[in-house]
């Protein structure tokens, strides 16, 4: 991004220095030979574009050095725009420029979106989950070559992105911190993610912020300071490879139901409006299972989960669904969900 700006500049810069120009030429005839403006337009029109027309005779020599002066000024000026315009094409920035133009037409119309800060490793896990889900987001990341390499690849080429530090507020800004929904947080260091999460929810107190973190005492002063869900990495390593170790086949089966399934299967959690026509019923009452190729595993109400529902259980407002399977069908509903009652 900051390269675009710079040739932009050098374009821009070019521009006003070739309209200086014009303008000292038109001034300096007037004063050397005591033409009309209309005639020294004229007369500086030719010289800069060295048609060859001719300079009217009799002129002075005071002329003669200012008139070359304006010659050589205005082709190195030419020149120099020739060549900021080139580095556009021959080397294929301009149509790099066309995509980032597109993408912040995207942003521009984005809204309860997710913010991820940083697009190394995690970053690209989480990128690659909200592609798969269809989920708006905006990553911000302070190394444009990082960025420059993975929009190279088809996937994602089309990501949304700014380039900056997260921490500046004016970054955040961009990144429309205002209209998002949360904020994801992958940086390894435990100071930067705790600054960001407090510059943001001074920005937007009602942001979900996602932290990742280094230590359990680095956990508290995340959630002290705002974050709503802090995951420990090395914990959740630790976990993993106890899990291959005593229960190896269960952990095989749940890596494999991605597999089994394909891309498009997943787990989400759906949440059940006030005005839901879903309200005041029986969970068997609504026959998800047989009208949808779902599976509800729970039913979340105030941050307890209630596993295997069963069918006289009541629904209320606010409780979520937590399903697993076709992500098409769980798009059909989160749209059925929704629907009024009569």
């Amino acid at each position: 991004m900051e390269e675009y700006k710079r040739i932009f500049k050098q374009i821009t810069f070019s521009l006003l220095i070739i309209v200086i120009i014009f303008f000292i030429g038109i001034i300096g005839f007037m004063i050397l030979e005591g033409w009309d403006f209309f005639q020294s337009f004229y007369i500086t029109a030719i010289t800069l574009s060295t048609v060859g027309y001719g300079m009217p005779e009799n002129i002075s020599r005071a002329t003669i050095i200012f008139d070359a002066f304006l010659i050589f000024s205005g082709i190195s000026v030419v020149l120099y725009l020739i060549s900021s315009l080139t580095a556009l094409f021959v080397e294929g920035d301009f149509k790099k420029i066309g995509g980032i133009l597109k993408m912040m037409k995207r942003i521009e119309n984005i809204t309860n979106h997710y913010i991820i800060v940083g697009g190394g490793k995690t970053g690209k896990y989480i990128i690659d989950e909200f592609i798969k889900t269809k989920t708006p987001y905006i990553i911000i990341e302070k190394n444009q070559d990082r960025m420059d390499k993975l929009i190279e690849k088809d996937e994602y080429k089309n990501i949304n992105f700014v380039i900056g530090d997260a921490r500046d507020e004016d970054v955040l800004i961009k990144a429309k911190i205002f209209e998002a929904k949360g904020l994801l947080l992958t940086s390894p260091s435990d100071v930067d993610n705790l600054y960001i999460a407090l510059t943001a929810k001074t920005l937007n107190p009602s942001l979900y912020i996602v932290s990742n973190a280094t230590s359990s005492e680095e956990l508290r002063k995340l959630l002290y300071a705002g974050v709503d869900n802090v995951i420990l990495p090395p914990e959740i390593t630790g976990k993993r490879m106890a899990l291959m170790v005593a229960k190896p086949n269960v952990l095989s089966f749940i890596e494999s139901t991605q597999m089994d399934f394909g891309e498009t299967f997943g787990f989400a959690e759906i949440r059940i409006p006030e005005n839901s026509w879903m309200v005041g019923k029986e969970f068997g009452e609504l026959e998800i299972s047989k009208t949808l190729d779902i599976i509800v595993m729970a039913i979340r109400r105030n941050g307890k989960a209630k596993y295997n529902p069963k069918s006289n259980f009541k629904i209320k407002p606010k409780d979520s669904l937590m399903v697993i399977g076709d992500q098409e069908d769980i798009e059909k509903l989160r749209r059925y969900v929704i629907m009024a009652k009569d």
